[in-house]
């Protein structure tokens, strides 16, 4: 069963922060109409299962981030947009882990069935992951057996008030120290530190990754990419480099800790999906390396089995 162990979906103007929206947006759009926001931000779930090809499964995942993304979204959307689809969708639940009664929220959501916490990202929150404000919610995501996915590296938007210093990938390191039986999902292979990313998920037995979002930024799907720009392919170091670098790098012989995910609407798995199964012919054309058959069949089938529990 292949899973898309990462997916959004929000609504405008329900889930926005407008001033903080456009605070990040161009001068060229800031005169938009309401329609023309809606059209570029509105994202229901039924547009994702539209290019949900060879999907059998998603979890949804939410924001929390007003300030900086300007995306809040109730946990009460995200279960009752799963509920609704309850053969096609889970989900996990979204917090600030750095606020009052964040524990408990995710307690109350756990026992609504959210299978995860996500999407964590200490870059759009203003903090770090070893945070102590943050360490009460990975306790009690440690006691309920569930993961919490970080977007523990910088973010790919232009946001005045996001710093990169809170995107220290290495960092994940302490969380997973100090909660070893805590399992983690850094997202995106910790784009773009590959290489502290990999090191973390060899060496620490419940540090996960997925690689969900990395065809976006290659530049393989047009639909993200901005109209009046070139669509330039940087397949190399952003898609081959890091899978092969993490396979490379194979310390104690793990090969089965990447999990994938299309990171929609940022990705569509119309696009992602094919790119993993035929990526070996994309070494080809870089005399590279090809990845054992078995390995990519891990990452779509079988890995995301040590991270969730789908029942």
């Amino acid at each position: 069963m292949i899973v898309d162990c990462m997916v959004h979906t929000y609504r405008y103007p329900e889930h926005f922060n407008k001033e903080a929206m456009l605070a990040s947006q161009p001068e060229r759009r800031k005169g938009w109409p309401e329609e023309r926001w809606k059209e570029m931000w509105d994202r229901p779930i039924e547009q994702y299962f539209e290019v949900a090809d060879g999907v059998d499964k998603a979890i949804l995942a939410g924001f929390s981030f007003p300030n900086t993304r300007a995306i809040d979204q109730p946990n009460e959307y995200l279960y009752q947009t799963a509920n609704r689809y309850r053969d096609k969708l889970l989900w996990c639940c979204t917090v600030d882990p750095t606020a009052a009664g964040a524990a408990e929220e995710v307690e109350r959501c756990a026992k609504m069935g959210a299978v995860g916490i996500s999407e964590v990202s200490p870059t759009y929150g203003g903090y770090f992951i070893n945070d102590p404000r943050c360490y009460p919610v990975w306790a009690k995501a440690e006691e309920l057996g569930i993961p919490v996915l970080v977007h523990a590296g910088p973010v790919q938007d232009t946001l005045p008030k996001a710093r990169l210093i809170h995107g220290d990938v290495r960092l994940v390191d302490e969380v997973a120290m100090a909660f070893p039986k805590l399992k983690i999902v850094i997202l995106h292979l910790g784009y773009y530190y590959y290489e502290d990313a990999s090191y973390i998920v060899q060496t620490r037995e419940n540090v996960f990754a997925d690689i969900s979002s990395l065809t976006f930024v290659v530049g393989r799907d047009r639909r993200a990419i901005p109209r009046f720009l070139p669509q330039v392919e940087f397949i190399y170091p952003h898609f081959l480099y890091p899978i092969l670098y993490f396979l490379s790098q194979t310390i104690v012989g793990v090969t089965d800790k990447l999990i994938w995910a299309s990171d929609w609407p940022a990705a569509s798995p119309r696009d992602s999906l094919p790119q993993i199964l035929n990526i070996n012919e994309e070494l080809k054309r870089y005399n590279l390396p090809q990845i054992p058959e078995q390995i990519t069949h891990n990452i779509l089938h079988e890995n995301w089995k040590k991270v969730f529990k789908l029942e």
